[in-house]
């Protein structure tokens, strides 16, 4: 029994992490459905599985599966081979930002995550795991979605995503936001704002949407507010979809932060940093 708790809320409805799981591995089966149509082949432990064993993997299983075909695909085949569900998405997303207003009438698109043992620190620790590894492996482990990821110490990434299960996945370059790009206020007491903008890598478009995370340290853990702010044109199914794919993304990502034990140096470390960023967020 493991000696942390975390706690999703949506709309205000209470999602458990067996119900979680169920979105998880569903995409995974949809994951898979693509893969099959593109004849790419998915291994596990180096064995070419069927499709009907394929869906038949238990969620654990899945997850090495597909991860270890993605590692071994490597980064160079992965945009060529998913070129054309990028290119659609490129379509997509242009059109969406050309009919929309930039900075207004946002889609909002919440999810609340309340832990007990998992720190702020911990999550930090997370995220530097995640740009130190900077492989196809560990983000595919953390939703099936993850198609592509790059990262560099400035805190761009580059991915292919497919956002809120809609349709294609998105070739994405990510950039971190400051407080004039925040699309709300921020919540009194929150420690740390994570904002992000979003631009087509192909063509640098902006896609009008961004992404704004809240999070604060409490006595025993944290809470953290997950934000997506969609473009008023964009399908409201986007906005949806993506708070079940932030519910697996972040369920995953706070279950690694909970194996990170950091030592004396790194939280005083870590937390001097959650401290500057939370001053220079309240100037």
């Amino acid at each position: 029994m493991s000696d942390y708790e975390i706690k999703f809320t949506v709309d205000g409805k209470e999602v458990t992490q067996q119900e979680i799981r169920d979105i998880e591995l569903e995409r995974y089966h949809h994951v898979f459905n693509i893969f099959h149509d593109k004849q790419l082949d998915i291994k596990l432990n180096d064995k070419v599985l069927t499709f009907e064993e394929l869906m038949a993997l238990s969620l654990a299983d899945a997850k090495v599966a597909l991860a270890q075909t993605r590692e071994a695909m490597g980064k160079e085949k992965t945009l060529e081979v998913f070129k054309p569900e990028t290119d659609r998405a490129d379509k997509m997303w242009e059109e969406i930002a050309n009919t929309s207003e930039l900075g207004k009438n946002f889609q909002e698109a919440y999810v609340n995550v309340e832990t007990k043992n998992i720190s702020l620190v911990q999550f930090m620790m997370f995220n530097q795991l995640l740009m130190k590894k900077n492989n196809l492996y560990l983000p595919s482990t953390i939703h099936p979605e993850h198609y592509y990821f790059e990262a560099d110490k400035t805190g761009k990434q580059t991915i292919i995503e497919t956002f809120g299960m809609y349709k294609d996945p998105t070739y994405m370059d990510l950039r971190p936001g400051g407080k004039e790009d925040y699309p709300v206020k921020p919540d009194e007491g929150v420690d740390l704002v994570m904002a992000g903008k979003t631009y087509l890598m192909n063509t640098n478009e902006d896609t009008k949407m961004l992404g704004m995370h809240q999070l604060t340290q409490t006595k025993d853990g944290m809470k953290v507010k997950l934000g997506v702010f969609l473009p008023e044109s964009a399908p409201k199914a986007i906005a949806e979809g993506h708070k079940k794919h932030l519910l697996v993304e972040f369920n995953n990502g706070l279950h690694i932060a909970a194996e990170q034990k950091p030592s004396f140096l790194q939280k005083k470390a870590l937390g001097a940093a959650i401290n500057y960023m939370k001053k220079k967020n309240q100037e």
